[in-house]
């Protein structure tokens, strides 16, 4: 099991994106159904060329919440991807078991994100 991530723009001027809110809906109602289960987490993070003005949002799924909800979320790309980082730009915890807050890197590495999307496309 691998932690994933689900990618979306964020709309312009910042509105409340319809799409973050239904994908958190749909995995506080598994997290619900299933009885609040241990290693279950949700995280957000946004990136962006300029530093103050991101336009990407990411929506972390741990991999207890990633096997739990796959079908829920089957509307959206799950993304295999690295652990988030604790230091990571924009990053806010959402809901689930707050152990999971323990299973983050310490240190974001932007160069190995980037190479590990690199070799996704390829």
């Amino acid at each position: 099991m691998s932690w994933h991530k689900i990618t979306l723009p964020i709309p312009p001027m910042k509105e409340i994106d319809p799409k973050v809110v239904e994908i958190g809906d749909l995995a506080r109602e598994c997290w619900m159904r299933e009885k609040k289960p241990a290693g279950f987490g949700m995280l957000h993070a946004s990136r962006g060329s300029d530093p103050n003005e991101h336009d990407t949002r990411f929506v972390y799924l741990s991999p207890v919440a990633t096997e739990l909800c796959r079908e829920a979320l089957s509307d959206y790309t799950l993304e295999p991807c690295d652990v988030p980082a604790r230091d990571e730009p924009g990053i806010i915890w959402v809901f689930g078991d707050p152990l999971v807050m323990g299973m983050l890197k310490e240190k974001w590495e932007p160069e190995a994100e980037a190479d590990m999307e690199a070799a996704q496309t390829a």
